[in-house]
């Protein structure tokens, strides 16, 4: 037995012999402290404070324990336990490199998701990530399941994600410091006021080499050698600031500072050759994000800005030094949301009406001309609920959105039907029928022409678009939570690519389909006042026909489970989660992608009140997990674990 065998397994050994149980976030998570609230409350789902059965829609909320509970390192990790969600990446918890970003898919639908951070959209360039939101940040994530453009637009194809950060309501902070097998150290410090809320963190990673399978030659690319894929070290900065100017008015701030690298290494056993092949890509990754925030008992406005400074460089190890290279852009997008609420017949009825303004624009920083397109949109939107009776309430949406494009001027009208049947006071029916649309990304409305960028009038690239249809059924008491939903998609004018004068696969143009069928089911218990356990399984088939094609393909995985179990007590904390993904895609070998078996688990104690220790472990079983999906396989970290020290003041 090696070194590392030895070590992974006195831990493993350890962890079980200090209380280990199983975990992940439960299905009937409270939305107070209390054990007698019975019912988790969300924002999201119709843009006001609704309970779950009330909610004519599926939705999860992760509060910050489970987020603790699940093990999670950011946002992107959290929401991965959520049945009906995976992921793509190309590094651990979502870890990007340049262009090659991490994303979240609900319902199978690459591409389909809203990032929203305390309601304001976060997609920058059709890019939404969430990894570089740090959990000490967060207050609860709401996942929403299924079209949601009639109330928040473009981007909401399949659903949202809405990250609802933590704001100033009492004195004191606290001091983390974790460590790590395989280069992994952080450092952490919040400290906040009834007024001000701040937090730092400082994280580090090591090397993962390698990251991904040998790669042989193919016909779309021949090489003549083979290689592989290796992350370099790296690390990251957050910082996060939250303020209330008045009882009314909330600034929040967020910085993001990452460098990352990752190398395409030849096997060539000649060093002169191996040298050649081989490259390294370095990036330096720079986002802030910035909004003030009105709200009272019925008007909630909202000013933001985000933006995004991407530096790539590149090496050949066989020259001494890096040259830029054409992943280099700076994203930014700015503007305003106001929304006002009515209630009529005694509060039975309801109607909410905004408007949203938003200018956004991307700019190449590489090549002999910039390209700078920009897109503004203004949009008007309203809900209106009505009961019909104590028993069944409808919800009629509708947003008209008007859009300035670099190509072509467009105008998107989105619907949405909801419907409500509350069977008794735990149970409880709903439809929800909706359209949604998704833009082209602005960095699609350019092409090359002599090495010179130039916009591109010809270019007619119209929306993605199409209907969601869901059925569902909650049933809720305080010690058990069923949730089962099943849901048809349909959507059109798919961006597909087609290759430039070079034969490279460069040029976006409208003409695929997507189709997706699925059943999604929950069910969380609280087994005692310590221990909570949770399920949950989903199957869809999401298939997609790309530009002149006859046959349909399959888009993502098809089956996944989700589970574990939670133990609490004052001076305990236990846990572990499972997600297991299968029936995945085919890699560009002819091969299938396989399983994905990411079992994570950790324990806790609690010296005192100022003072806790708490050991993670992630991959337990050391699988080299795939974390992409199709041709290019990218793997997860192998078993790694971290020990972190947390002192409360």
């Amino acid at each position: 037995m090696n070194k590392q065998m030895k070590r992974r397994t006195s831990l493993l050994i350890c962890m079980a012999l200090m209380g280990l149980t199983v975990n992940a976030y439960a299905a009937d998570v409270t939305a107070t402290s209390s054990d007698t609230e019975t019912h988790v409350i969300n924002v999201t789902a119709n843009r006001t404070a609704l309970m779950d059965l009330d909610t004519p829609a599926a939705m999860d909320v992760i509060t910050e324990q489970d987020i603790m509970n699940s093990g999670a390192k950011n946002a992107f990790d959290a929401v991965n336990m959520v049945p009906g969600v995976t992921s793509f990446s190309y590094g651990a918890s979502g870890l990007e490199y340049g262009a090659m970003d991490s994303r979240v898919n609900i319902r199978g639908l690459e591409r389909g998701s809203l990032i929203l951070v305390n309601g304001v959209p976060m997609n920058l360039n059709g890019k939404g990530g969430l990894s570089s939101i740090p959990t000490d940040s967060i207050a609860r994530i709401e996942v929403l399941k299924g079209a949601a453009s009639a109330l928040y637009g473009s981007d909401a194809m399949s659903g949202v994600v809405n990250v609802i950060t933590k704001t100033p309501n009492k004195e004191g902070g606290s001091a983390t410091v974790a460590v790590g097998n395989r280069g992994s150290h952080s450092y952490r410090v919040n400290y906040g006021t009834p007024r001000f809320l701040i937090g730092v963190e400082r994280g580090f990673f090591g090397e993962q080499d390698p990251s991904t399978p040998v790669r042989t030659d193919s016909v779309s690319h021949p090489r003549g050698y083979e290689y592989y894929t290796a992350r370099d070290k790296g690390n990251s900065l957050g910082l996060f600031m939250s303020g209330k100017v008045s009882d009314k008015v909330t600034f929040n701030f967020s910085r993001f500072e990452g460098k990352s690298a990752y190398a395409q290494l030849s096997t060539e056993s000649n060093v002169t050759n191996r040298n050649r092949h081989s490259t390294t890509y370095a990036y330096d990754d720079t986002k802030n994000n910035a909004s003030l925030i009105f709200k009272d008992d019925n008007t909630t406005a909202t000013l933001f800005y985000n933006d995004r400074d991407l530096k790539g460089k590149n090496r050949k190890h066989s020259l001494p030094s890096y040259t830029s290279n054409d992943s280099n852009y700076i994203a930014r997008q700015y503007g305003f949301d106001v929304q006002h609420e009515w209630d009529f017949r005694g509060g039975k009825d309801y109607l909410i009406a905004g408007v949203l303004g938003k200018r956004e624009t991307y700019r190449t920083t590489s090549g002999p001309v910039y390209a700078s397109p920009h897109r503004h949109s203004l949009a008007l939107y309203g809900s209106y609920s009505y009961q019909i009776n104590p028993k069944w309430t409808t919800v009629l949406g509708l947003r008209y959105t008007d859009i300035k494009d670099p190509v072509k001027n467009q105008q998107v009208l989105t619907p949405q039907f909801q419907l409500n049947h509350t069977i008794n006071k735990e149970s409880s029916l709903y439809m929800n029928v909706g359209k949604a649309f998704t833009m082209p990304n602005l960095s699609d409305t350019f092409k090359t022409v002599n090495r010179q960028y130039q916009s591109v009038s010809g270019r007619n690239l119209k929306p993605e678009e199409g209907w969601n249809y869901e059925l569902g059924y909650k049933h809720i008491t305080k010690k058990d939570s069923w949730k089962i939903a099943a849901f048809y998609m349909d959507f059109k004018n798919f961006f597909s690519w087609k290759p430039d004068s070079n034969g490279k696969m460069t040029i976006r143009v409208n003409g695929g389909r997507f189709r997706n069928v699925g059943v999604e089911a929950q069910y969380g218990r609280k087994l005692t006042d310590r221990l909570k356990v949770t399920v949950g399984a989903a199957y869809m088939n999401p298939k997609q026909r790309e530009i002149d094609k006859t046959y349909w393909k399959q888009a993502n995985p098809k089956l996944q489970f989700t589970g574990g179990i939670h133990y609490n007590s004052p001076t305990w904390t236990a846990g572990s989660s499972l997600n297991f993904v299968t029936k995945r895609l085919k890699n560009r070998d002819g091969g299938i992608n396989p399983n994905l078996v990411a079992w994570n688990a950790y324990v806790g104690y609690q010296f005192n009140e100022h003072s806790s220790l708490r050991i993670d472990a992630r991959n337990l079983l050391n699988r080299h997990n795939v974390i992409s999906n199709g041709d290019w396989e990218y793997w997860d970290e192998p078993f790694n674990y971290k020990v972190s020290y947390t002192y409360k003041f």
